[in-house]
Parts: structure tokens; C-alpha cells; sequence
């Protein structure tokens, strides 16, 4: 497959001579090769489950599994994100991250087994969305430190925590902020995601709001007259929904949750509605929480109003989730690099719109970073019905093997395109 003229020449120049190194050729094979030992990893993890937020056992399990593949000075914090880095000979102070996350959306009991059925797909919760990150990033360490390759600047592989659901990407942005303290990130690469290749390199920002409405509430006869706090959220949501968002950049909002009352014979005294809302610009995702907060308000103001009660309903709306936004040049280097690495493996690349995953954060703090297909084929992912096909999985391994190094540079071979990024 050949590398297209759009390509910068160097990123080009620099693959073609990675490929041709007989020791990273060498870690190239080595994937494809323990592959089965790999799945093997990848099982035994998915079988410690991980809801957001509960990811200790993983995560201590985890941490052995890179120590024992050779990564160095393994640690691990208090909200259990795991890392351990591979050093650069260069000894610079910087470094390249790759990265997968350990939390999955299931909660403790969902995970009972793993089963393979006849045509070779694993069946699990899990099993794909992210444990395969995680596997497919042991894996990558296992080669590069059976090969004896040396980057030049330092390579830190990790497991973080609080990726899916009201995790928001925690996990990602408190380990950020700790490398901050012991190195300059260069370049970020996440595991995310499926096939081999689709990936991606910008950011959808998305918030959570969640608005609690109050009132006196009453008999639904006697007091009829009294404002309802489930009227209002019903007000707010109508409103909500008839927002005109755009299409370019994509931006949604939905109420997704509405709860409240407390007897079908009753007034509602309380209720409270989450809304989701998500955008490709952080600018109109910030314009949108104005609106959402206004609509929310005028929902109250619009059941006072119909019952002549004024300021009687009172509504209480907080964010519990805030992920930003970002976006990087569809040239960008980092974009290039990822494409090019992508064609190298003979896998055609595809580059979709936004995305919510762990790059967000990176790409927020002015870190290029893209995030890749975890490879293979999966089905049913956040559904109890997961499956995963590891038939050519490997080329998620060795697209990360090609990018760190073309990233972090090889020793005093090759040059890093980090710092040109």
C-alpha cells in the first residue's frame, strides 16, 4: 500500500527506516507471534472486574503484568492509575505516553465467564472495551524489551482509571497531572475504540447537568393549585429538546434521566432531570450550557407562572460532568504520523469526527495526541451480549510500535518527531 505525497516527507523518510531496523522487524513479528499468550493476558484481566471507579484489583494486577514484561519504575497512584516507562537513552526528560483504560461501564457481578465459541470470538463483558487496550499495551512492552529496543526519549505505557461514564476522563487528566511533575509529554497515544482502522484525533466536549426543581408539592385535589416540580422539569426539558443546535460543528442535547414525586395522588415536591450535551467546539458547548441554564430557570418561571405562584418552584442545577473540547489541523503532524503508521501496517486509515475518549484530555492541555483502534473485530460493546474477534489483531500493536518510535525516536538511529510535532 503505497504512503501518499501529503505526507510530510520526514514522517515518511522515518517510517521507511524504522521498518527497516532487523530489531524492531523483530518486534513487529513478536506481536503477531504471542498473540495467544496475549489473549490469554487479556482474559484473565477481563475476568477482574472493574466498574468506574473500583479498579484496585485490576489495576494491582495490572501493574505486576508490566513489571514483569520489563517496563521500569512502575507505579501507582491513589486513584489507581498504573504507569511505568520505558527509559530514553537520550536521558532528556521527555517523553511519549501510550495508554489504555482499566475501568469498564459494567457493574461487580455482570463478568461471569469467558467462552470461545467455534468461530474464535471471545465472548465477555469487557473483553473488548478496554481490556483489549490493555493486553494490546503489555504486549507492545513485551516486544520492545525482548528486542532490547531503546528509545531515545522516554516511553510511559499506562493503565488510568475513571474513563467511561461520570469518570469523564479523571483518570486521564489526573495522571497528566502528575507526569507534568517528572517529564514533558510530547505526544499521547490511547487504545480506544474498534477496528484497526478507524481512530481518532479531536475531541468531543461533553457536560452533564443535573437540575433538581422544588416546590410545597400537595394532594393532587385539594391543593390543585399548587406549582409542580414535575411540570417545570417537564417545562425545562420541552424547551431543551427545541433548542435549534447545529449541525456543523455536531452538537447535541438530550434529557436523558427525569425522576421525581412521591405519590401518583400527590403534587411533586421534587424532581430532578440530567441532561447530556456534546459538541466538536468548545465554544458552542460553552454557548449551549448558557442556554441549557436559561431554559432550565425558565422552566420554573413558566409553572410559577401558570399557577400564579411566584417564585415557588425553585430549581438547583449543577454540572457533574465537564470534558472539554479540542481539536487539532486535519494535517497536523500527529494526524500524519498516526495515518502513515496506519498505511505502513497495510491497514487503510480512517479518521472519524470527534470522538469522547482519553485524548481529549490530552489534546486540552496542548498534547498532540491521537487515539487508535484497539484492532480486530468486536460486536456489542457496554452490552452484556461483548464479543471480540482477534483474527489480525495484531496490527493495533504494531501501529503502536511504529508510532512510539517514530514519536520517541530509536536510540541514536533515528530521530523523534516529537519535538517537530
Amino acid at each position: 500500500m503505497a504512503l501518499s505525497k501529503r505526507y510530510d516527507s520526514d514522517i515518511l523518510e522515518t517510517i521507511r527506516v524504522l521498518k527497516e531496523q532487523k530489531d524492531v522487524e523483530a518486534a513487529l513479528d513478536f506481536v503477531k507471534e504471542q498473540l495467544p499468550e496475549t489473549i490469554e493476558f487479556q482474559k484473565e484481566l477481563v475476568l477482574i472486574e472493574a466498574p468506574t471507579g473500583h479498579e484496585e484489583n485490576r489495576a494491582r494486577r495490572y501493574a505486576q503484568m508490566l513489571e514483569q514484561a520489563g517496563l521500569e519504575d512502575v507505579r501507582m497512584d491513589e486513584r489507581f492509575n498504573v504507569w511505568g516507562k520505558i527509559p530514553g537513552v537520550g536521558k532528556t526528560g521527555k517523553s511519549v505516553l501510550l495508554e489504555g483504560h482499566l475501568d469498564t461501564v459494567f457493574d461487580f457481578g455482570s463478568v461471569k465467564d469467558v467462552t470461545v465459541d467455534e468461530d474464535g470470538r471471545i465472548h465477555c463483558p469487557g473483553i473488548c472495551d478496554d481490556t483489549r487496550a490493555l493486553a494490546a499495551n503489555l504486549a507492545v512492552v513485551r516486544a520492545l524489551k525482548a528486542h532490547q529496543i531503546k528509545p531515545w526519549h522516554d516511553i510511559v505505557v499506562a493503565g488510568t482509571v475513571c474513563e467511561e461514564g461520570l469518570g469523564g476522563m479523571s483518570g486521564m487528566k489526573a495522571l497528566l497531572e502528575e507526569l507534568e511533575k517528572q517529564t514533558s509529554v510530547l505526544g499521547a497515544i490511547s487504545i480506544d475504540g474498534a477496528t484497526s482502522s478507524i481512530f481518532y484525533a479531536n475531541a468531543t466536549g461533553m457536560v452533564d447537568w443535573q437540575a433538581t426543581f422544588m416546590g410545597p408539592g400537595g394532594h393532587a385535589w385539594t391543593a390543585s393549585g399548587m406549582p409542580s416540580a414535575v411540570h417545570a422539569a417537564c417545562r425545562a426539558a420541552a424547551l431543551i429538546a427545541d433548542l435549534a443546535l447545529p449541525d456543523d460543528p455536531k452538537t447535541i442535547a438530550t434529557v436523558s434521566l427525569i425522576e421525581g414525586g412521591q405519590a401518583i395522588h400527590g403534587i411533586a415536591q421534587r424532581c430532578t432531570i440530567k441532561i447530556n450535551a456534546r459538541s466538536n467546539s468548545q465554544t458552542v458547548l460553552d454557548e449551549l450550557n448558557e442556554k441549557i441554564k436559561a431554559c432550565l430557570e425558565r422552566g420554573a418561571q413558566l409553572e410559577n407562572e401558570a399557577k400564579k405562584a411566584p417564585g415557588m418552584i425553585t430549581v438547583d442545577a449543577r454540572l457533574i460532568l465537564d470534558v472539554p473540547a479540542g481539536s487539532q489541523p486535519r494535517d497536523c503532524r500527529m494526524i500524519q504520523a498516526a495515518e502513515a503508521v496506519t498505511i505502513a501496517c497495510g491497514v487503510v486509515p480512517e479518521l472519524l469526527a470527534g470522538g469522547c475518549t482519553n485524548t481529549n484530555m490530552a489534546i486540552a492541555r496542548g498534547i498532540p495526541g491521537v487515539c487508535l483502534g484497539r484492532g480486530g473485530q468486536e460486536f456489542g460493546t457496554h452490552t452484556l451480549a461483548e464479543w471480540f474477534d482477534p483474527k489480525g489483531v495484531e496490527k493495533c500493536e504494531q501501529k503502536s510500535i511504529l508510532l512510539l518510535l517514530a514519536l520517541a525516536g530509536l536510540d541514536d538511529r533515528i530521530k523523534s518527531l516529537a519535538e517537530t510535532l
